[in-house]
């Protein structure tokens, strides 16, 4: 149900309380998971608090927080409230249980240009649509204000009030700007607006887009990769999702771009590369390239209705096929399909070795085996065309004098960074970029981000056989990309590197 890249080779799962048959320690099924591809290995997380429909984010201290849950069945207690802080060197949770001033089902978490993380909105309950009596229309910021470390009071949020009832898991990015300021793209309920978090004032309202795109009628949200020689032009794109609250509704098969500089803003739609597709996943790539995939092409987001033998779904006819989408060209390019459904409850991420980690999908209340959409365990690589090609793939050896294995490097805003690279090409052509990978969840993988790194020198290592010496300049501020953990992508001639710095920027 939700998904994060912890370290390179590294993936934590969060599920929910239901009787998967991994086992802690105690016996009881695991609620999380550490999967371990370079130790192929798998190992139980101890979680005692619902995580059913929560979100995460990462703080500049490159710790994982993440809140909201459910009511907890014993032995299991009440997630709604708690926070829960992963820590990737160490590989464990700490749990904070039921501290926050409001319970959160279904909210939305990013990244701040200081730091922290933002928690915002969701409901009190669980919910389809949501409702007036359930609303928790406030947000709350993770580390809080006072000395003592208790949560600041939650502030109200008209902007949540207003979107009823599709202001779930709703589409939340920072906008570059000068100012080191917190200026977030929202979207909720078709209606995007620019956001002040410090004024907490709704500054410009955009356009609507067309089709419903927030949950349960899902799509997916990517802000486009920041480049410096168009001044970092921010760019949002918005896909999938459904027209209609019908089971039986074939789902929207378009995408949405909308330039937030423009002096009068509009979307530019497209088909989407022609599949119709709710519950979409997107994964940003170090060539700056899209792929969109995973969910279904009739229905929208929840669990099937009736029992085993006799189920009804509330989504269908699963979109097999991936689409790679070019932000330049504005192409989309069909890729082989998946064998696998993968429905409600999926996930993917880009690894730091540059492919597509693809897992999940349950849309049920429990686990159910032969049946047609059962809970699924199993988990895919999907390899985009770059890693099918015989062009030589850099190794990076070291950032700053650091061997890269192993280590997290903390590296800092505006400042110039040197990079060893091992490389076979005698003609290569070196290009760059900064990602955070984000928390994936229901078609979100909140703060997923790109921005192109300058290269400002790249030159052969006289010394050394088959080797380059490549210096690249950080982003100038923390509203290009905000501090926390991320990785460096080196790519020649288009074909990433066999695996990314992971970085520390703050």
């Amino acid at each position: 149900m939700h998904m994060f890249v912890a370290r390179p080779g590294q993936y934590v799962f969060v599920d929910r309380p239901e009787t998967n048959p991994l086992l802690r320690t105690n016996g009881q099924p695991a609620e999380s998971s550490l999967l371990d591809l370079d130790k192929d290995t798998l190992t139980a997380l101890d979680i005692t608090s619902d995580t059913f429909c929560s979100a995460g984010s990462w703080l500049g201290n490159g710790t994982l927080v993440g809140t909201g849950g459910d009511t907890g069945d014993p032995p299991f207690v009440p997630g709604q409230q708690t926070l829960r802080f992963y820590d990737p060197m160490t590989a464990t949770w700490e749990e904070k249980l039921m501290v926050m001033p409001s319970k959160r089902w279904y909210p939305t978490m990013l990244p701040l240009v200081d730091g922290k993380v933002l928690i915002l909105g969701g409901s009190i309950g669980g919910t389809g649509l949501n409702k007036v009596e359930l609303n928790n229309p406030t947000y709350n910021i993770w580390p809080p204000s006072t000395a003592d470390g208790t949560p600041d009071p939650d502030i109200p949020m008209q902007f949540l009030v207003d979107t009823l009832p599709y202001n779930l898991y709703v589409f939340l990015h920072i906008v570059p700007n000068a100012e080191n300021k917190n200026m977030l793209f929202i979207l909720s309920n078709q209606q995007p607006v620019l956001f002040d978090l410090e004024a907490n004032n709704v500054v410009y309202s955009y356009p609507k887009i067309a089709v419903q795109r927030t949950y349960p009628q899902t799509g997916t949200s990517v802000m486009l990769p920041l480049y410096s020689n168009n001044n970092y032009k921010p760019e949002v794109m918005v896909c999938g999702g459904q027209a209609t609250y019908e089971i039986t509704a074939t789902a929207d098969s378009t995408c949405g771009r909308l330039d937030l500089s423009a002096k009068s803003p509009a979307w530019e739609m497209d088909d989407f590369g022609g599949i119709p597709r709710v519950m979409p996943d997107s994964v940003i790539l170090p060539n700056g390239q899209i792929v969109f995939l995973n969910g279904a092409q009739i229905g929208y987001a929840g669990f099937r209705k009736g029992k085993k033998n006799n189920p009804l779904w509330l989504s269908d006819n699963p979109s097999f096929n991936p689409v790679l989408y070019d932000p330049v060209g504005k192409v989309y390019t069909k890729m082989n399909p998946s064998t696998v459904a993968r429905m409600y409850h999926s996930v993917a991420t880009l690894s730091p070795d540059g492919y597509v980690f693809v897992a999940g999908s349950n849309p049920q209340a429990s686990v159910a085996k032969g049946i047609k959409y059962s809970t699924e365990y199993r988990a895919e690589i999907f390899k985009p065309p770059y890693l099918l090609t015989d062009v030589p793939r850099p190794t990076i050896l070291s950032l700053n004098g650091t061997n890269i294995a192993g280590n997290r490097i903390t590296i800092g805003y505006n400042q110039p960074i040197v990079f060893v690279v091992s490389l076979t090409d005698p003609n290569p052509s070196f290009t760059a970029a900064i990602m955070h990978l984000g928390f994936v969840t229901h078609s979100q993988s909140m703060g997923h981000r790109f921005v192109g790194l300058d290269i400002s020198q790249a030159n052969f290592d006289a010394g050394a056989t088959n080797q380059y010496i490549v210096t690249l300049t950080t982003p100038p501020n923390p509203t290009i990309i905000a501090p926390g953990p991320h990785y460096i992508y080196i790519l020649n001639n288009g074909a990433p590197c066999i695996r990314a710095a992971e970085v520390l920027l703050n």
